[in-house]
Parts: C-alpha cells; sequence; structure tokens
C-alpha cells in the first residue's frame, strides 16, 4: 500500500516536486536545527537550502534526461553536486586564534549529509532519505556524548593555557605532580591573547593509569591562569 502511494511522487509531477521540496525541509532542516543549537556557523536555512539544492539539482538532471535530451545520465547534475558542496563545507572549517584547532568540521560534514539527503529525495529515494536524517541526527545528538565518554577515560590530554607571568609555570608544574600528573612536553610560548606579561603554555599531561583524578579540574586550580583549553 505504502509502496504504491510513493510511485506517484517520485517522478517529475507538481505533486513530486511539492513533496520533495517538503521533505528537504524536514531533512535538511533536522540537521540545521542541532548545529543551530550549538550556535555553529551553518543553521537551519543553511541545511535546508542545501538540501534543497541539491534535490532540485537531481530532479533537473532527471527532467532533463526524460523530456529534453531523451537520453543521458541523470545522475550527472547531482554528481556535480557532491564536488562543488566542498567550498560551502570549507567555509564553516576555521583554527582557533589561541590554539589553532580546527573547528566546524562536524557542521562541514552535516552540511555534506544533508546535500547527499537533498539528492535523495530528488531522484526520488525517500525510504534512505528519511532513515539516514535518523542516522544522522541520532549520530550527530548521542554519539557527541559517547565521544565525551572517550575523551575523558584518555590517559593523555594537550592542553594549551596562558599564565599571568612566567614565575607562575614552575608553580603549575608542582601543582601537577602533587596530583600524580606527569608533564611528557612543554613548550613556552609567546602568549596570543596580547596580555601584558602573559605567558603561553602548551603541554601534553598524562597520569598513571590507576590514579582516577580530573586533569582538567585540577588544571584549572593553576595559580595565575588567565585562559585554559583542551587542544586534544
Amino acid at each position: 500500500m505504502l509502496a504504491q502511494a510513493l510511485v506517484g511522487i517520485r517522478g517529475t509531477g507538481l505533486k513530486a516536486v511539492i513533496f520533495k521540496l517538503l521533505l528537504c525541509i524536514l531533512c535538511g532542516g533536522s540537521i540545521g536545527l542541532e548545529r543551530g543549537v550549538n550556535r555553529q556557523a551553518a543553521g537551519f536555512r543553511t541545511h535546508v537550502l542545501v538540501c534543497m539544492g541539491a534535490c532540485i539539482a537531481m530532479m533537473t538532471g532527471e527532467y532533463t534526461t526524460l523530456y529534453v535530451t531523451g537520453s543521458g545520465d541523470a545522475s550527472r547534475i547531482g554528481a556535480q553536486v557532491i564536488s562543488g558542496i566542498g567550498f560551502l563545507g570549507a567555509g564553516t572549517i576555521f583554527s582557533t586564534d589561541v590554539t589553532h584547532r580546527i573547528r566546524g568540521l562536524t557542521t562541514a560534514a552535516g552540511l555534506w549529509a544533508a546535500a547527499c539527503l537533498g539528492l535523495a529525495i530528488g531522484v526520488g529515494y525517500f525510504e534512505i532519505a528519511i532513515f539516514g536524517t535518523l542516522a544522522i541526527c541520532i549520530t550527530m545528538v548521542s554519539f557527541k556524548k559517547v565521544d565525551g565518554w572517550f575523551y575523558s577515560q584518555s590517559r593523555t590530554m594537550v592542553v594549551y593555557l596562558e599564565l599571568d607571568s612566567m614565575e607562575r609555570v614552575q608553580g603549575m608544574t608542582e601543582l601537577l605532580r602533587i596530583h600524580g600528573l606527569r608533564i611528557s612536553s612543554l613548550e613556552i610560548q609567546k602568549a596570543k591573547s596580547g596580555v601584558a606579561g602573559s605567558v603561553g603554555v602548551s603541554l601534553t599531561v598524562k597520569r598513571n593509569k590507576i590514579d582516577d583524578v580530573d586533569m582538567e579540574e585540577i588544571i584549572n586550580r593553576t595559580p595565575g591562569l588567565l585562559y585554559y583549553e583542551n587542544v586534544f
């Protein structure tokens, strides 16, 4: 029954076009809402537009093959979407001013996934579009906690911090040593925040396997700490 109902909206007719574009709003918007809530560069409207654009490209390719040229490959235009979406994804990836940590990769992947959903909708493969959206949303929302848990279990942490003076560095190393943490590498840098007299420190901190200590909480207790970021 459902399969028969879907036959009429898999083509290029008016009902099919309207249904496909509405489905783009649902699928692309679902991904965009999660990104928007997390204040990412590409949010609800961007993901909807990417999904719709890919869908329109796919439908145009199909229409051209059926009614204009009468032959050819309907997927050629859609194939260009996959390679062309890279410029938009690259615009969401950036490096932080202080640590040069790369951010925005998840958002870029979400845009690429939204484009793929649009192609699936455009060609009428609604089943993969709907269940694909569910899988993507679960990955972006629920798996974030799983990812964070694995990071919290790591024995090694790479951090960048800034202290208000060079004299504070020795106090920091002593604090870590007292709590059973070991510094495997330490690099003194020019502070990137621009605070007068401050010093930047990049270090790799390790804990003993048997120790159950919160490394971030200990580092945040460092006297004279001006800035802290967990790089990895």
